[in-house]
Parts: C-alpha cells; sequence; structure tokens
C-alpha cells in the first residue's frame, strides 16, 4: 500500500473512510459472518457520508470561494514549481474549502473582528472569506510565494475586498517582527503555514502585543489525518503537530479548545486573569 494511495482525501474522516473501504473489500466474498460485513459497510456509510452532509446543513459559501477552489484545482502546480515560479511545490489538498471558510466567517462574527492577521494564504479562499465579514476592516495576509499575489489578486477583486487585503511576501518570521515593530494588534489570527513553525509563530503571537487584549487564535490541521494519535510513515508532520497541541496545551498563558473541523483546528487564547491556574501534562 503505497502513500501516494493512502493519503487521499484531507481529514481524519478521509483516512477513516479509506481504511473502512479496505475493510469491506477484504470482507466481501471471504466466509465471514454476513453480520460482519454488513457491519463495515454501515461503519462506511456513516463516515463517507458524515462530511459532506455536515456541510450541506451549514450556510453556503460565498460563491467566489466555488471559482477559486476550482481554479486550485486546475493549475498545474508540478509545472508552476519546475519553471522556478514558487520556491515550493504546492498541491490542491492546501486550499481551505467553503465550509472551514464559513466556520472561520461566523468565528470573527462573533467575535466582531476589525482587524485579522493570517499566517498562510495559499490560494486565498479564506483571506477573501474573512475579508467578506462585514465587521472586518483589514486582513493582514503572510505568504511566501510571491507568485501566489499574482493569482490571488484577480479573485479579490471580483469579490470586492482587495482594498481591505494586505498581502505581506517573506518569511512569515520576519513579517511578523515588521507587524510588532509597527505595533500592529489584532483580534483574530488564522495559522495555516509550514507545521515546523507553528509553535514559532504561536510564541511570538502570544508573547508580543500583536494578539490584541481579547484577541484568540485559529490554528488549522492540528489533527492532520489522525497522525498526531495515530502515527504513520506517509504523515511527517504527525509528531511535529502533536508536539504543538501538548506545547499549547500546557501553556500557563492560554485555553485552547480542539474542534473536529476538517482537518482540525484549535481556538486559542490568553486566559482571563480570574480563571485558575490549572496545569496538567496530559
Amino acid at each position: 500500500m503505497s502513500c501516494t494511495q493512502y493519503t487521499q482525501g484531507h481529514t481524519p474522516h478521509d483516512r477513516l473512510s479509506y481504511l473502512i473501504n479496505r475493510l469491506c473489500a477484504e470482507l466481501d466474498g471471504r466466509d465471514v459472518p454476513s453480520d460482519a460485513l454488513a457491519l463495515a459497510q454501515q461503519a462506511r456509510a456513516v463516515i463517507d457520508g458524515y462530511d459532506r452532509y455536515v456541510e450541506r446543513m451549514s450556510t453556503a459559501a460565498p460563491p467566489v470561494l466555488d471559482t477559486m477552489v476550482a481554479a486550485g484545482n486546475a493549475t498545474d502546480w508540478a509545472r508552476v514549481h519546475a519553471e522556478g515560479k514558487t520556491r515550493f511545490q504546492l498541491i490542491p489538498e492546501m486550499t481551505a474549502g467553503g465550509y472551514e471558510a464559513v466556520v472561520l466567517q461566523q468565528l470573527a462574527k462573533i467575535a466582531k473582528a476589525r482587524n485579522v492577521l493570517e499566517i498562510g494564504m495559499f490560494t486565498g479562499t479564506t483571506t477573501v472569506a474573512l475579508a467578506l465579514v462585514p465587521t472586518v476592516e483589514k486582513v493582514v495576509t503572510l505568504e511566501l510565494e510571491a507568485y501566489l499575489e499574482q493569482t490571488n489578486r484577480p479573485f479579490f477583486a471580483q469579490a470586492g475586498v482587495s482594498e481591505k487585503i494586505d498581502i505581506r511576501i517573506g518569511e512569515a518570521l520576519a513579517s511578523l517582527e515588521e507587524l510588532s515593530a509597527e505595533g500592529a494588534s489584532f483580534d483574530m489570527v488564522f495559522i495555516d503555514a509550514d507545521k515546523a513553525n507553528y509553535i514559532n509563530y504561536f510564541h511570538k503571537l502570544v508573547d508580543s502585543g500583536l494578539l490584541g487584549k481579547d484577541g484568540f487564535i485559529v490554528v488549522d490541521n492540528v489533527a492532520f489525518k489522525a497522525s498526531p494519535w495515530a502515527p504513520d510513515d506517509c504523515y511527517s508532520s504527525g509528531p511535529t503537530l502533536d508536539a504543538f497541541n501538548h506545547a499549547v496545551r500546557n501553556h500557563r498563558g492560554v485555553e485552547v479548545v480542539m474542534l473536529p473541523v476538517e482537518d482540525g483546528i484549535s481556538l486559542i487564547r490568553r486566559k482571563d486573569v480570574t480563571s485558575p491556574d490549572v496545569h496538567v501534562e496530559v
């Protein structure tokens, strides 16, 4: 079983669906109790329909996101990289879909966020979604690949939010230093970038004035294909994400809740000064 076959899909549910489908295929035609195969098929129906049902029962994402996702899927990212237009080879699966964009919009609306920071833009779906929130005045998005500014700007203009979006090209940690020197402060931060630097981004935000007094951080992919707790050689970022999740959980200065949205998101905020100082190693 190759990693190419094994890593299809985006979420822990996708990985589980793949495994259950393999199990059904193995059981089918074998001399096993009929109820065993029926149970496996029922499990497959439950997990295969879950993500689609959740998305269908949620408010639809802004239509421009469908166009952006389609454009990202149609791009030959291998050729783009081979032509030297990007420093790293990107893949369509890095794009956040409409359901997650709607989740982020709801969080921004509940918080009445005005200034939003995004670390990792890629095709710009979440950038646009957050900029479309009425209370949001500015989205500062940090991106390593200059090529993506060229491809995303037309979609930002199409959505009517181009003037709200400030793209900073370069290493994200250097951009964070610049923003800190500018005295910037954000009500909401969304992190969806290189996993190895998640912990560095987290500390920079929490230890500086970049995260506003009542601001919060949303971190994507924290349950990447279940790899933090069910390791597999196909998922090299699993141990890195597990270490990050533990570090955040045990940080005395923040509160965190991890939610099973797509590939997992963590909501992080500074601890209320009136909250008890509970420190638990897990």
